[in-house]
């Protein structure tokens, strides 16, 4: 008679290990793209009136520029944030992604219509993609 506990045992670790790769596998699609993560801070920023509330969207020495800040140069900073412009039709037209880092270039529509263009500066930490910095030429209200 063959003791089948071994046996048992070791389909009871192949089980486990279907999990927890099905589970890695879940964790990598729920992860935001950096375009993502971008379209998540612009959302937050068009609601802003504190600094506090960009904290979760942004990397660490950003939020470490906006602490150091004097406070009215900051609130300026949010009340012309090119969020405010409710941005629409987001294309991402060149993009340069690595581990770590991420530069995207934008083009995108204002509320009113007018066109705009940006670069985005991403990085990833604590394996979530962060805003470092942000440049958008928009043209002047009509």
């Amino acid at each position: 008679m063959i003791d089948a506990r071994p046996w048992r045992a070791l389909g009871v670790v192949a089980v486990a290990m279907v999990f927890v790769a099905g589970g890695a596998r879940l964790a990598a699609q729920s992860a935001k793209s950096p375009l993502e993560a971008y379209a998540a801070y612009l959302t937050a920023a068009s609601k802003a009136t504190t600094a506090e509330a960009l904290f979760p969207f942004i990397s660490n020495e950003y939020k470490t520029l906006l602490q150091k800040a004097p406070k009215a140069e900051v609130e300026k900073m949010l009340k012309a944030s090119i969020a405010k412009e409710k941005l629409t039709d987001i294309k991402v037209t060149n993009q340069q992604v690595d581990a770590n880092k991420a530069v995207l270039e934008l083009t995108a529509k204002t509320g009113d219509g007018r066109a705009t263009s940006g670069k985005v500066t991403m990085v990833k930490e604590a394996g979530e993609w962060k805003v470092d910095e942000d440049a958008w030429a928009t043209p002047i209200k009509k």
